[in-house]
């Protein structure tokens, strides 16, 4: 049976999605410039790219995908004098240090996570960074990268061109929120990375804040991410499984878990549709909010 995506009425990246009923728009804050600290950076020159502090922030602060934000922001040392490195070094910035494919897409997924720390830093402590009082945390929120000044958007930009739009990179991107992939334990790495890419999207499509089966409706309905890059997802798998066509559903199906895929199974020829999104804080030390099963 061929299968069919519809297409969902949402707005474009430019604008917020649809949270609660309410669209998020700009609300009228300057834009944060989150400056790094770059006296914790060794006077030692030429500085190289290492995740060992990306590493012990993983390690101590992050339980079962959530972060705990509060004991982060008693130790925010490790976290800050990461993302001064992050600042200086790079892909275009010291491109001999990031020589492979796997080396350049490990490091923008580890940048990406550890500015969306950095930015919830900024606010905490607070139950949301999706509200309409706040700065859009993918466009408004600037970070010194790569020697560069840019937004979340433009990382996960970098992110997808640089990983030759491998889209399972976007399920390894965890967002400050419970609507969005869980944060793993470990940093990603280039000798390890086909293996926990394959590993991140399954876990992303586990967890039913990203994605439901709706019999009633007869609807899968998932992360608004997903459908936002949908011919990212379906160019991937074409690539990889070197065919012509393909739709969302083959790509969904390839990448879950054995126990998902027995689920989707059940759900051929069921329409694709955005998931309501869940925008509290993916803040381990909150009462109520707990990992997702």
């Amino acid at each position: 049976m061929s299968l069919h995506t519809i297409l969902v009425m949402r707005p474009t990246r430019g604008i917020r999605m649809l949270m609660g009923g309410v669209a998020l728009v700009a609300a009228g804050c300057a834009e944060p410039n989150v400056r790094p600290s770059m006296s914790l950076l060794p006077p030692t020159r030429p500085l190289i790219y290492a995740d060992t502090d990306w590493a012990a922030v993983l390690q101590n602060h992050v339980r079962e995908g959530l972060v705990d934000y509060s004991s982060l922001l008693a130790n925010r040392e490790p976290l800050e004098r990461y993302y001064a490195l992050i600042g200086q070094t790079g892909p275009t910035a010291t491109p001999d240090q990031f020589s492979t494919r796997a080396a350049t897409t490990a490091y923008w997924i580890n940048a990406y996570n550890a500015l969306v720390l950095r930015a919830v830093l900024e606010r905490y402590p607070v139950s949301t960074l999706y509200d309409l009082a706040m700065p859009r945390l993918e466009f408004d929120y600037t970070f010194r990268v790569d020697r560069r000044i840019m937004n979340l958007t433009e990382v996960e930009h970098h992110l997808l061109a640089d990983s030759a739009q491998d889209a399972r990179a976007l399920l390894a991107t965890s967002r400050a929120a419970m609507g969005t992939p869980r944060l793993t334990s470990e940093p990603f790495r280039a000798d390890t990375l086909e293996n926990q890419l394959a590993r991140a999207a399954a876990d992303a499509l586990d967890n039913p804040n990203l994605l439901r089966i709706d019999h009633v409706s007869k609807s899968i309905l998932v992360w608004q991410e997903i459908l936002d890059h949908e011919q990212d997802f379906v160019d991937y798998w074409r690539l990889r499984r070197r065919v012509r066509s393909a739709y969302l559903y083959n790509v969904i199906l390839d990448l879950s878990s054995i126990h998902r895929r027995r689920g989707l199974q059940s759900a051929v020829g069921y329409q694709f549709r955005e998931i309501p999104f869940e925008r509290r804080l993916n803040d381990w030390s909150r009462p109520g909010v707990q990992a997702a099963p």
